[in-house]
């Protein structure tokens, strides 16, 4: 069984970040200081990679819809993530954390993480469809009906968000 943790902002000495469990779990598992160390210093060189990422994002209007770079923040959460997950714990208060560290919206958070599930990999993202077709692309469960959206928008049938919500609506999508 995976041990929920969270991860609270903290200034204390040389630490940013502190991993915090229930009174239970420390209890059971008195020798995982050490790995709570690890993972408060791991946390750490995380979030300023994913600042450096974000700061790349936003700085212009073509590197803000840019997907490619989307893909890599998303990755680094989701990478993360699942390595935590690999060592036996789950990130309690994941969206919460990431929005106060990262200073974006749990919105947002959600769009990126489902966008690095959607998407497993970074040859499967097309550098030509922006960042808010793909958020409207997430929304298609069908992966035939995804690609046929897809094709449509990089032949430019369909150029707008809009013009993608019309066209699910009429293939009776959500």
């Amino acid at each position: 069984m995976k041990i929920p943790i969270e991860i609270q902002k903290v200034k204390y000495k040389d630490a940013q970040f502190k991993v915090v469990v229930s009174l239970q779990d420390a209890l059971a598992r008195i020798s995982l200081d050490k790995e709570f160390i690890k993972i408060q210093t791991e946390y750490d060189v995380f979030i300023k990679k994913c600042k450096k990422i974000l700061e790349n994002i936003q700085k212009n209007n073509k590197s803000r819809g840019d997907p490619l770079l989307k893909w890599r923040l998303a990755d680094a959460l989701y990478t993360f993530v699942k390595g935590l997950e690999e060592r036996g714990f789950v990130f309690a208060n994941l969206t919460e954390a990431l929005s106060r560290d990262l200073n974006m919206s749990v919105s947002q958070l959600n769009y990126l993480i489902e966008f690095r599930t959607t998407y497993p990999h970074l040859g499967l993202i097309n550098k030509n469809i922006s960042w808010d077709k793909y958020k409207e692309l997430l929304d298609i469960s069908t992966l035939l009906f995804r690609k046929e959206c897809e094709k449509k928008i990089l032949s430019r049938e369909l150029k707008t968000r809009e013009d993608i919500r019309l066209f699910k609506k009429q293939q009776n999508h959500p």
